[in-house]
This record gives structure tokens, C-alpha cells and sequence, in this order.
């Protein structure tokens, strides 16, 4: 009985210390306990400082519908037929004396702008259109350029026709036709054939009815501009003037004019002609065999009217200019006193420049 109750005691007694194990053993399923909540940290500005607001977000940009097209096509009908082509805009006029015109807003309904005439200006300037004879009176140099286009001097094998040019030439020596530098253009209008012969005629035609004209004395200065401007050869020039006076004397002053605008330029000669290769030596080879080719008393008064325009044009005398070296100037003295039959001493009273 005792035995009993003392086995009863320590079961029970045993009992919970078992449970006690069971429960360690089995995963425990209760909620850890929640750690102590934290107050949120709230940053303070720095002393002096406001706090920065954040902005807001920005609302979202909501798309708008697609418009419909005027004259939308029907469904079923192809992309490229729903958008009605505009008209091109009108092409300006680029033809001489018209002014560009704006046109005017087109109409509603309208399909195309409608153009506005430009003002007429056919009286300010010449049409290219028009014919050159409606200028004969108004333009006698745009006439006759027109008019070389249409009527060549020369023949499909590159001779001359004679008759023509002299003709031309006639009408170019005329008071107010033609200024010296427009002979430039002209001789490229009548498409002269280049080589020599061709050019030494063509030169000889322009001095020889040149200087019995009203303008004979700007014949010289014409044949410089046509060798300055590279259209007449410097040689057919000389081959003119040699053919045209031979023998005889300058009245006009073509050559000496001639001579004056195609001396070498220099320090002292800024009026002069500068070309590559083109000297003191080239300029007095070319004046000494055009001299020779004159009257003996006529050379004399050409070479004397050369050398005073040089010292006029340069103002200064001759032997104070960089060009004309001792040697140059006895060359000078030379030729003077061969043309004028005279002694070198006698020659400081024949001339009035300075050669030494």
C-alpha cells in the first residue's frame, strides 16, 4: 500500500518534467514578441536654414485623342488618302525687270493661290528677249554686241569678212559709242581667231580708220586696254602701228599714248603696266622698232612726247627715277639725237627734259 502510493507520488511527480521536454522538443508556433516600436527621427534643419518641402509629384500627362483629319478617307481606305495634298506654292519670276511677287492668301475653299501679275519694268532695263535692233537708237553699243552674236566677222573657216568689220569699227569710233574698255568686249563678241596675222589685220583696221575719226587721239589708249585685257596680241599691235605709219608721223598721238600706258610699272610708275617678264629692256625693244619705222623728224617728236608724259605722270624728272639708270638715259640721248639730227650737246636745247 505504501509501495503504491509512493509510485503514485513519483508519477506524478514525473509527469510535468516529461511535458516539460515534449515541449522543448516540438518547434515552438507562438509569435515572437514584437520589439518595442521606435518613434520616427524627424531631421532638424541646420541652425539658420528652412527646412526643404519636398514637391509634390507631378500629375500624369494625360495623351489628347488624335484630331480627325479634314476630308478623312472612309474606313477600309489606304493611310496615304486620308491627308489632302496642298498646292505647291507659286514659282517666283527670275526673268530680267520683274520684281518677285507675294500671292495673295487663298480663299476659304479655294484649291490653289491665285497668282498676281508683277509690275511691268520693260522700260527700266532692255529684255533679253528683245531684239538688239529695238536698241540701235537707245544703246548703240548693246546693239551692236547683239548684233556681232547674229552676224560673225569671220567665215566658217575662220577668214575674215573685211566689209563687216570695217563696218563695225565705223560704228565703234563714233563720238559716245564706245569707251576704250569696252573694246575689250567687243573684240571677244566677234570671236577673232587667234594667231598673229589675224590679229596684226584686225589692229591695223581699228588704227587706220581710228585716227581719221573724232576720237582718233583715244586710239592708243584702246589698243592698251586690248593688250591689258589679254585680247590683242602685243606683237599685232606693233605690226599696226608699223604697217599704219610707216614712213609718216603721229599726229593724233596714238603711239606715244600707246607707249605711255604700257610703260614698265614701278616705285615711280604706279600708272604702268606690270606683267611677268615685262621690263624696261622689253618696253624700248618695242618703242625703238616702231620709231624706226617712222620719219626721222616724226620719231623725234614721238620719243620726246613719250619721255615728257612719263615725267608728268610720275612728277618727277627722269634721272631722279629708280627706273631710269645712266646707261638707260644715254640709250635715250642717243636715239634723240639720231631722229633729230643733232649733236649731244645740242641737245639740251632742242628738249625740254632732263637726261642727265
Amino acid at each position: 500500500m505504501a509501495e503504491a502510493m509512493k509510485r503514485k507520488a513519483d508519477d506524478a511527480a514525473g509527469a510535468p518534467l516529461m511535458k516539460r521536454h515534449a515541449k522543448a522538443a516540438m518547434p515552438s508556433t507562438a509569435a515572437a514578441p514584437a520589439p518595442p516600436s521606435k518613434a520616427p527621427i524627424s531631421k532638424m534643419p541646420p541652425a539658420g536654414k528652412a527646412p526643404i518641402s519636398k514637391m509634390p509629384p507631378m500629375a500624369p500627362i494625360a495623351k489628347r485623342p488624335p484630331t480627325a483629319q479634314a476630308g478623312a478617307a472612309a474606313p477600309g481606305a489606304t493611310s496615304a488618302a486620308s491627308f489632302a495634298k496642298r498646292p505647291p506654292p507659286p514659282i517666283p519670276s527670275k526673268s530680267p525687270g520683274e520684281g518677285f511677287s507675294k500671292a495673295p492668301p487663298a480663299s476659304p475653299g479655294s484649291s490653289s493661290p491665285t497668282p498676281v501679275a508683277s509690275p511691268d519694268n520693260s522700260g527700266d532695263q532692255p529684255s533679253r528677249g528683245a531684239s538688239w535692233q529695238e536698241f540701235s537708237d537707245v544703246d548703240p553699243l548693246y546693239a551692236l554686241l547683239g548684233e556681232l552674236g547674229e552676224k560673225k566677222v569671220t567665215k566658217g573657216d575662220d577668214e575674215m569678212d573685211e566689209e563687216r568689220l570695217v563696218e563695225y569699227i565705223e560704228r565703234l569710233v563714233v563720238p559716245g559709242v564706245a569707251k576704250p574698255k569696252d573694246w575689250i568686249e567687243v573684240w571677244a563678241a566677234m570671236n577673232i581667231p587667234v594667231n598673229l596675222p589675224t590679229h596684226s589685220y584686225v589692229c591695223q583696221q581699228i588704227v587706220e580708220h581710228g585716227v581719221r575719226s573724232e576720237v582718233g587721239d583715244t586710239i592708243g589708249e584702246v589698243l592698251a586696254e586690248l593688250v591689258k585685257g589679254h585680247r590683242a596680241k602685243i606683237n599685232a599691235v606693233e605690226d599696226a602701228l608699223k604697217t599704219v605709219f610707216e614712213f609718216g608721223c603721229d599726229e593724233k598721238g596714238c603711239i606715244a599714248r600707246f607707249l605711255l600706258l604700257i610703260f614698265p610699272k614701278s616705285p615711280t610708275s604706279e600708272w604702268g603696266w606690270s606683267r611677268v617678264g615685262w621690263s624696261w629692256k622689253e618696253w624700248w625693244s618695242l618703242s625703238d622698232k616702231i620709231f624706226r619705222c617712222l620719219e626721222p623728224s616724226g620719231a623725234f617728236e614721238t620719243l620726246q612726247a613719250v619721255l615728257s608724259s612719263i615725267e608728268t605722270e610720275s612728277g618727277t624728272y627722269l634721272p631722279h627715277q629708280q627706273i631710269w639708270d645712266e646707261k638707260r638715259l644715254a640709250i635715250i640721248r642717243t636715239a634723240l639725237c639720231k631722229y633729230g639730227s643733232l649733236q649731244e650737246d645740242e641737245l639740251a636745247a632742242a628738249v625740254d627734259i632732263s637726261l642727265s
